[in-house]
C-alpha cells in the first residue's frame, strides 16, 4: 500500500489498505485522492458504494467519521423532512472536511464535492414541494445555502426561497 502511494497510484494504495485493514489511511486516501475521480465517472458509482460500505463496517475505527450513508434508500425515498436531515448532516461534515484539508485539497476533489453538494440541493428542490410544511420548505432552503456550492448557485436557492416565503406570506390562512 506504501508503495502504491508513494508511486501516485492512489486507487491501488486505497485497495491495499482497505485489505489490510487500515481503515483510517484508507478513509484518508479516499477522501482526498480516490473519491473525486470516481464520482466524475457515472458507471463508477458502484465502486463508490463498495468501497463507503466496507468502511461503513469500521467507522469506529476511523477517527471522526461518520456515515452519511446509514440507510440505503435515504435519499431515494421518503419525506422532504428526512432527506433534509441528512443533507444537513452531510453538508456540515463536508464543510469540515473542507476547512480542515484547506489548500492541500485538489482542486478535482473541490469541484467533485462541490458538484456532490450540487446534486443534494437539486435532489431537495425537487422534493420541496412534496406536501411538505413551511417550516420543513424553509428548513431545505437553510440547509441549501450552508451546502459548498458556487456562490451563483447559492443566489438561486436565496431567491427561490424568497419566493417561496412571499408566496406563504400573501397565501390565506386556511
Amino acid at each position: 500500500a506504501i508503495y502504491f502511494q508513494y508511486y501516485g497510484d492512489q486507487s491501488k494504495a486505497l485497495e491495499h489498505f482497505i485489505e489490510s485493514a487500515n481503515w483510517q489511511k484508507a478513509h484518508s486516501i479516499f477522501v482526498t485522492s480516490a473519491a473525486p475521480p470516481l464520482f466524475w465517472h457515472v458507471l463508477k458509482h458502484s465502486e463508490i458504494w463498495r468501497i463507503t460500505s466496507s468502511m461503513e463496517e469500521h467507522k469506529s475505527e476511523i477517527a471522526d467519521w461518520t456515515s452519511s450513508f446509514q440507510e440505503e434508500n435515504a435519499m431515494t425515498t421518503g419525506k422532504l423532512e428526512s432527506k433534509n436531515e441528512v443533507c444537513k448532516n452531510f453538508f456540515s461534515r463536508l464543510n469540515d472536511s473542507l476547512l480542515v484539508w484547506g489548500s492541500r485539497l485538489t482542486v478535482e476533489a473541490r469541484a467533485a464535492y462541490s458538484k456532490m453538494a450540487e446534486e443534494l440541493c437539486a435532489l431537495l428542490m425537487s422534493t420541496s414541494g412534496d406536501k411538505s410544511t413551511p417550516e420543513v420548505q424553509m428548513s431545505s432552503f437553510d440547509t441549501m445555502l450552508t451546502a459548498p456550492i458556487p456562490e451563483e448557485h447559492r443566489a438561486g436557492y436565496l431567491q427561490e426561497a424568497v419566493s417561496v416565503f412571499t408566496y406563504l406570506l400573501t397565501e390565506p390562512a386556511s
